[in-house]
């Protein structure tokens, strides 16, 4: 399996718990993690790091925006498009995602570590 060592993602997660498991799990596969609650306090991170993010993982939704949106801002403040992963449980937004409403990947949950890997190799290749 292609490897995503090295990559630079950024996770958006404001549950304190999550987000550090996550973390954890990227970084235990050799990525460096950008983590934060909020989409202000990442990008001030990325600029102050002058760091260049190859993925995001975001919410399908924060409550106010999509996480094409949410991918849309971080696009425009850094600089560059990237493709974003999204985890829900949600089976309309899997739903509206499946129909092409929703763009980026969405996993459905429970979501097994190494669903989760293989849907950031192909994004990374953009093969899905």
């Amino acid at each position: 399996m292609s490897t995503i060592k090295g990559n630079t993602v950024v996770v958006l997660e404001r549950d304190a718990v999550l987000r550090l498991g996550v973390e954890a799990l990227l970084e235990s596969w050799d990525c460096r993690v950008v983590a934060g609650d909020s989409i202000d306090e990442l990008i001030s991170s990325i600029r102050a790091d002058n760091l260049r993010p190859t993925l995001l993982l975001l919410p399908p939704t924060d409550g106010r925006q999509t996480g094409d949106q949410l991918a849309e801002r971080f696009e425009a403040e850094i600089g560059c498009s990237l493709p974003w992963i999204g985890v829900t449980g949600d089976l309309a937004l899997l739903k509206r995602w499946k129909a092409g409403e929703i763009g980026g990947i969405l996993l459905e949950m429970p979501c097994s570590p190494e669903t989760l890997r293989a849907a950031m190799v192909g994004a990374l290749q953009g093969s899905v």
